[in-house]
């Protein structure tokens, strides 16, 4: 086996478990807590591909608050697969640009840049900052959330990748950036999509729980689990596959984490 594909696994399972340990479970749901170390190693993984933490976070929490009904950044209720894939980004629900833009790999870092070029003009107000005090409290997330830090990290990136393996190198982070924003989209389309998966739990929504999804995203596609219980550090709460809440468990066993929340239906019998 060339050597190049065992490396690309670890760095495709690390960099996921930024998105989903570190910037949805951790900054976004408060399900456990770790110490300023973690939390920043954690945060500066899911920035590889996620953009400002503090946007990511704030639209997150609009989704949950407003979650298949008006105002849910990207609910494919009225609005089609489409817009709830990618389409929210780019402002389209045709499917053709929202296919292209999803195999572009590097879409999603042009579009922060526009983002933050918006901001700088002062046409794009931040309003998801409303939704992120708590983040906003941290010198780390300001200081991710600023107008250009993102695209420099990506530049950063690239500069890596030609350093390394020159236009291979480039081919190879363009594959992993495309791997993580489909996988992390496909919760926001697939997930919420009434042809997959299934819907055990009443939640008031569209979420359904997607076994084979959930094994591409790290356990973030029991969807209607998470939705039902947001907080939960754990989303398999059927004993389906969460490579993420394993993570948290570990951490917790080497002292790097602490008080993940379950809800009562996960906990022992001695803690219910």
């Amino acid at each position: 086996m060339p050597p190049w594909i065992p490396a690309s696994i670890v760095a495709l399972g690390l960099l996921g478990l930024g998105n989903t340990v570190g910037y949805h479970r951790l900054l976004t749901h408060r399900a456990f807590v770790t110490g300023l170390t973690v939390r920043a190693v954690l945060t500066m993984l899911g920035a590889v591909a996620g953009g400002s933490p503090v946007v990511w976070v704030g639209l997150h929490r609009l989704h949950h608050a407003r979650s298949d009904g008006e105002g849910d950044p990207h609910s494919p209720r009225d609005s089609g697969f489409a817009w709830a894939h990618a389409g929210w980004i780019l402002g389209t629900r045709r499917p053709l640009p929202v296919l292209l833009f999803a195999l572009s790999g590097f879409g999603q870092q042009a579009m922060i840049a526009l983002h933050d070029l918006r901001r700088l003009r002062g046409t794009n107000p931040p309003v998801w900052r409303d939704l992120c005090g708590d983040l906003m409290k941290e010198p780390l997330m300001r200081a991710l959330d600023t107008p250009g830090v993102m695209p420099a990290w990506f530049l950063g990136q690239l500069a890596v990748a030609w350093a390394v393996g020159g236009g291979w190198g480039i081919a190879w982070l363009w594959a992993v950036h495309l791997a993580l924003t489909n996988s992390s989209w496909a919760v926001n389309s697939v997930a919420h999509w009434p042809r997959f998966g299934r819907q055990p739990r009443p939640t008031g929504d569209d979420s359904r729980d997607v076994p084979w999804l959930a094994l591409v995203t790290l356990g973030e596609a029991w969807h209607n689990a998470h939705h039902r219980h947001p907080r939960s550090a754990r989303h398999g709460l059927d004993g389906g596959l969460d490579p993420s809440w394993r993570v948290i468990q570990a951490l917790c066993a080497v002292g790097l984490a602490r008080q993940p929340w379950l809800p009562k239906e996960a906990r022992p019998a001695s803690k219910a």
